[in-house]
């Protein structure tokens, strides 16, 4: 009985634990998690992949030469029309390093200067023009400079006139603002609204080589003569001269070129004193004493535009409207970065125009990937590819000038990933014509999307 119980019962029990587990998955084996280095390398490569595939073929090389071609023969089309005037002029004015002032208050932990003192003369007279140049001297400053320029004889203030004559002779260390122009008989510049050239011991011209209205970035430290040695100074050189000559030596071997303005403060960054209480010595003269002193005329209304600049520290800085500060902060400002020997630096002209190209070429490699392999995936991932670029390289601009006061100009380089896109077609219409025309090897076949 208990025998046959334990066959009726007990007996089936292992079987049935058999085919149980027959039944039964494996249970598979923990997935082992890559590394975050491992992760990254494998997408590193895959991107490196699409980047280089075809970076080395012939239709890349030649797509990438289209694109400078088109925006050569773009820029060469003498487009007038009126309705893009508007556009053409906002953009004629536009540097993506005025976001570092305008947006990201670049000057805005910069000390104050206390070499440079600003004296406003408002709207004096010639007589009180000489009247303040001579008080300023008993302040004893290294260097005085009058932003002022002088057309001719006062006929109807002829006192005013023997005054600041007499002013000026007395006063040896006085840099008085003259403007050049170029005479058209003899080719050479001359300078000009000068009155009183024979008794200034020192003159200085004022030009900006900007147009009228446009932002002025660039100044020119001296004006060679054409066929001699002659120099013409600038208002800051004539200036510099007298105040620290190594600084001088520095700031002349610029020559005659165009160069960067390194504007590093605004105004307020400046000592300033008005002329009528410097007239009352309601100020301290040991400010003055050592100093170089700068007399010119100063309004801080918005709504006052006389004698303003535009400066890449306007706040809106593209399409702007108002100027935004008076000429003596823009001389002020080339005086500071002379004194700090803090020049902005420029690329190698070889290496900017080589950097478009290479970055043109990576990009049109990029895109031919895409195109050729994943053409339904081609224009979300070029829009995108385009977007991000952009982005990077304002980025990257404002970044060295920022930080290294280092100006790479990425302007071409925008453009020629914005035109690489639209070029693809035209190159691939011309590779296949020539495929079928002359049996030209390309990486393009008809019709192949």
């Amino acid at each position: 009985m208990d025998h046959q119980d334990e066959k009726k019962h007990g007996g089936a029990e292992p079987h049935q634990e058999a085919a149980h587990e027959s039944h039964e998955k494996p249970v598979p084996a923990p997935k082992v998690k890559r590394p975050l280095h491992k992760h990254i390398w494998h997408h590193s490569k895959r991107i490196h992949r699409n980047l280089t595939k075809y970076l080395y073929e012939r239709d890349t090389v030649l797509a990438t030469l289209w694109v400078f071609i088109f925006i050569f023969s773009l820029h060469e089309i003498p487009l007038n029309l009126g309705t893009l005037n508007p556009i053409k002029l906002a953009l004629k004015d536009f540097d993506m390093n005025d976001l570092s002032y305008a947006k990201l208050n670049m000057a805005k932990n910069t000390p104050m200067d206390s070499n440079i003192v600003v004296v406003n003369i408002g709207e004096a007279k010639r007589g009180e023009i000489a009247m303040i140049i001579d008080k300023a001297a008993t302040y004893h400053p290294k260097v005085m400079a009058l932003d002022a320029v002088f057309d001719s004889a006062k006929t109807d203030d002829l006192a005013g006139d023997s005054m600041l004559n007499a002013s000026f002779r007395r006063n040896k260390n006085l840099v008085v603002g003259a403007k050049y122009i170029e005479d058209t008989a003899t080719e050479k510049l001359i300078l000009t609204r000068n009155y009183f050239k024979d008794a200034v011991p020192n003159y200085g011209f004022v030009n900006f080589p900007s147009e009228e209205n446009e932002t002025i970035r660039y100044f020119t430290p001296i004006k060679e003569q054409e066929g001699s040695k002659e120099i013409i100074p600038s208002f800051t050189a004539a200036i510099l001269k007298q105040y620290k000559p190594e600084a001088y030596e520095r700031f002349v071997h610029h020559g005659d070129h165009e160069t960067l303005i390194n504007y590093t403060r605004r105004p307020e960054k400046y000592l300033i004193y008005d002329a009528s209480g410097m007239m009352l010595d309601q100020i301290d003269s040991n400010a003055f004493k050592g100093k170089i002193l700068l007399l010119a005329y100063v309004n801080f209304d918005p709504n006052n535009i006389e004698d303003k600049k535009f400066t890449p520290m306007n706040e809106k800085f593209y399409g702007k409207s108002v100027p935004d500060m008076n000429g003596i902060f823009v001389h002020a400002n080339i005086i500071s970065m002379a004194l700090e020997d803090n020049y902005i630096k420029h690329l190698p002209l070889w290496l900017t125009i080589l950097l478009p190209v290479l970055i043109c070429w990576l990009h049109m490699s990029f895109f031919l990937r895409y195109y050729l392999e994943n053409h339904i995936w081609f224009h979300l991932v070029a829009k995108i590819a385009q977007v991000a670029s952009v982005i990077f390289f304002v980025w990257l601009g404002i970044y060295l000038f920022d930080k290294y006061r280092l100006k790479v100009d990425f302007k071409l380089s925008l453009v020629v990933i914005i035109m690489a896109v639209d070029v693809i077609y035209f190159y691939e219409a011309w590779a296949v014509w020539m495929h079928k025309k002359f049996a030209y090897r390309t990486v393009f076949k008809p019709h192949h999307h």
